[in-house]
């Protein structure tokens, strides 16, 4: 059976979000975002799909970790999936783990290959229509490497404008916003 994983669809196990200390305020507290059992607390948005229809069971919990999955798809059929917490959080820290298993599903776009990610600021799904593929957002962009790419970049941050930044030490993936100063830019 072949699995992919596609550009902005999570992977891996959340292990909590922490709210940063505000002037005025006495500790910070992580807050877990995954019950290791549901993802009843998540909207998921597909392309083509209203809101919460979890075509092909995409986004599905396995031995406590959400894991993303196109082998109940026919073709890809630019299907691209987020998976969203339902509360939102706007001075935060997330720490989550992740890996890539498996081969691009038939019908998928080449750059879709161990591309995934975490979308920062994002517009509630609740707003996209049916046929949106991506929302409007701040993406920290999970990378893995192609057998022909002898050094793909890890981790980069994609702007709305598609301005990459690369960001080549953090995996695990720690991230915070403010996002730190680029490393390099490039078109994109």
């Amino acid at each position: 059976m072949k699995y992919a994983v596609y550009a902005l669809c999570l992977l891996g196990l959340f292990t909590g979000c922490r709210t940063q200390k505000q002037p005025g305020t006495a500790s910070e507290r992580w807050v877990k975002l995954f019950n290791g059992k549901d993802i009843n607390d998540w909207f998921v948005k597909i392309q083509h799909h209203e809101v919460n229809e979890n075509f092909g069971q995409t986004f599905r919990v396995e031995d406590g970790i959400i894991k993303v999955r196109y082998d109940q798809y026919g073709e890809f059929n630019d299907q691209f999936g987020h998976l969203y917490y339902k509360t939102p959080f706007s001075y935060y820290h997330l720490k989550m783990e992740y890996r890539f298993v498996g081969e691009l599903h038939r019908g998928a776009p080449s750059y879709t290959l161990r591309n995934s990610g975490v979308m920062y600021h994002s517009q509630d799904p609740r707003t996209m229509p049916k046929e949106q593929d991506w929302p409007i957002s701040i993406e920290m962009q999970f990378l893995g490497a192609w057998a022909t790419v002898k050094s793909a970049p890890p981790v980069t941050c994609a702007l709305p404008a598609r301005i990459s930044y690369t960001r080549a030490n953090l995996i695990p993936a720690i991230a915070s916003i403010p996002l730190p100063k680029p490393m390099t830019a490039t078109n994109g």
